[in-house]
C-alpha cells in the first residue's frame, strides 16, 4: 500500500514477503491506462474524437452496427456488446461482429473494452505498448513493462499490464497534476475532466472513460485481486494498493 500527498510518498508498506520491486498483474487498472493512451492520441490528433461514429475508426469493415455507436460507448462500457472471453486473439472484424443489444446502457465488458486498443492501433499504426513507450511510459519513469498481447501484437486493452506499485500509481499522480509530468504535459486537462466525469447512467457509482466514480469527490482505477488507484484531487491525495492474489475467473468477469 502507498499513500502520496502533494506529490510526496508519505506512507508505503509491503507485506507477506513482497517488496518495492515486485511487479503484479494490475488487472483492470490496465483499462484506465488504456483510456489515457486514447486521450493522448486524441489530444495529438492521431485519433478522431470519441463522439465520432465507431465506423470512422474501423473504415475497412462493413459492419452496420458501427454506424449506430461511437468510440464513446467503448470507453464508457455502454457499447451493447456481449462479453466474449476469447477476444485477445480474435481478429478485429470478429470482435466487432459479435453479439450485441442496443448501445447506451452500462455493461462491464472486457472484449468491448479491448476494442479501444484496436482503435488506437488502426489510428496510430502502433500497438498500445509501442504508443505508451513513446508518449507515456518514459515520462512517468516506467521502463519495459510486460503487457500481454494477441492478434497482430495488439496489447490487451482490458487487463494484463504488469507494474510495480510505485509505477502503477504514477497514473493517478499524472491526473492530479492536470496531465503534467515535470514541464511536459502528457494529457490535456480537458481529457482528464472528460474521463473522470459521468459518461453513462448507472444505478450506484458513476463511470467515466474507464475510470470508476464513487459518490465521494474521487475517482479510481479498479482491478481484480486488490489493485487500486484512488485519486482525491481536492486533497492532492493518491492511494494505491497492490496484490499478488490470483484473481478468479469470476473476479475478472466482475472487475
Amino acid at each position: 500500500m502507498i499513500v502520496i500527498f502533494k506529490g510526496k510518498v508519505v506512507s508505503e508498506n509491503y507485506y507477506h514477503n513482497s517488496s518495492i520491486e515486485d511487479t503484479f498483474n494490475i488487472c483492470s487498472v490496465t483499462k484506465s491506462f488504456m483510456s489515457t493512451l486514447v486521450g493522448q492520441a486524441v489530444d495529438m490528433g492521431f485519433m478522431e474524437d470519441p463522439d465520432r461514429s465507431a465506423s470512422q475508426f474501423f473504415p475497412d469493415y462493413n459492419i452496420s452496427y458501427l454506424d449506430d455507436i461511437k468510440l464513446h460507448h467503448f470507453l464508457s462500457m455502454s457499447s451493447g456488446y456481449a462479453e466474449e472471453w476469447s477476444f485477445l486473439n480474435q481478429p478485429t472484424e470478429e470482435i466487432l461482429s459479435g453479439d450485441h443489444d442496443e448501445p447506451g446502457s452500462f455493461f462491464y465488458n472486457n472484449n468491448a473494452c479491448h476494442v479501444n486498443a484496436h482503435a488506437l492501433y488502426y489510428s496510430t499504426m502502433q500497438t498500445p505498448y509501442e504508443f505508451a513507450s513513446t508518449y507515456l511510459f518514459p515520462y512517468l519513469g516506467i521502463y519495459n513493462p510486460d503487457w500481454t498481447s494477441g492478434y497482430i501484437d495488439i496489447n490487451n486493452g482490458s487487463y494484463d499490464l504488469r507494474l510495480n506499485l510505485r509505477d502503477m500509481v504514477k497514473l493517478g499522480q499524472l491526473y492530479i497534476q492536470d496531465g503534467f509530468s515535470g514541464d511536459e504535459q502528457l494529457l490535456s486537462k480537458d481529457w482528464i475532466i472528460r474521463a473522470t466525469s459521468p459518461q453513462v447512467d448507472k444505478d450506484s457509482w458513476g463511470y467515466g472513460y474507464l475510470w470508476w466514480l464513487p459518490e465521494t469527490d474521487s475517482y479510481l482505477a479498479w482491478g481484480a485481486g486488490g489493485q487500486y488507484i484512488v485519486v482525491f484531487p481536492n486533497y492532492e491525495l493518491v492511494i494505491g494498493t497492490h496484490s499478488e492474489r490470483q484473481a478468479t475467473q469470476l473476479a475478472y468477469k466482475i472487475y
